[in-house]
């Protein structure tokens, strides 16, 4: 679906509460999966930072111009309770989201993103068929000139339909 800034659409949102029971609707991709490969083996919804989020949600959850290595977790939620997955009408803000992963990550970091580098390596000449990423089939994002999966930050080109490694430019 083709997204427009200033409208609203329907989107799946993860329905939290927070400590002062306050409710706050999360956009998120309904794909709930771990990414055991990875280091990351609890199920987990990414956050659709296309949409509106409440300000005390953006710090909480670390989301920067929609981007954001966070995800909601519905199991182990220690800042909130997970209640549900809800459709609400929500603004689109920016037409791009993703994968937050930190230029200079900390030691305690490097050995994940290593573990996600190779894990990206084994899908590099995979087909994007249809602009949906191989990896669970999310529909991949327009951004600087090539195709990007929002979850995962999967690289494609938009002529071959085949992922590529990460452009260095970016």
């Amino acid at each position: 679906m083709e997204f427009k800034i200033g409208k609203q659409y329907p989107v799946k949102c993860a329905e939290i509460e927070t400590d002062d029971e306050r409710v706050y609707y999360i956009p998120v991709f309904e794909h709930l999966h771990a990414d055991a490969q990875f280091g990351f083996a609890l199920n987990h919804y990414h956050i659709d930072g296309r949409f509106y989020l409440h300000p005390p949600m953006q710090h909480l959850l670390n989301v920067v111009d929609g981007h954001t290595a966070a995800v909601i977790v519905p199991e182990l939620a220690k800042t909130y309770s997970f209640i549900g997955i809800v459709e609400k009408i929500v603004m689109c803000v920016r037409l791009t989201t993703g994968l937050l992963i930190p230029d200079n990550p900390t030691e305690k970091q490097l050995p994940k993103i290593e573990l996600y580098e190779n894990w990206y390596k084994s899908f590099i000449g995979k087909s994007c068929k249809g602009k949906k990423c191989p990896h669970l089939g999310t529909d991949m994002q327009e951004k600087n000139g090539y195709l990007v999966c929002p979850m995962h930050d999967i690289y494609a080109d938009p002529t071959s339909l085949k992922v590529i490694y990460k452009p260095k430019t970016l």
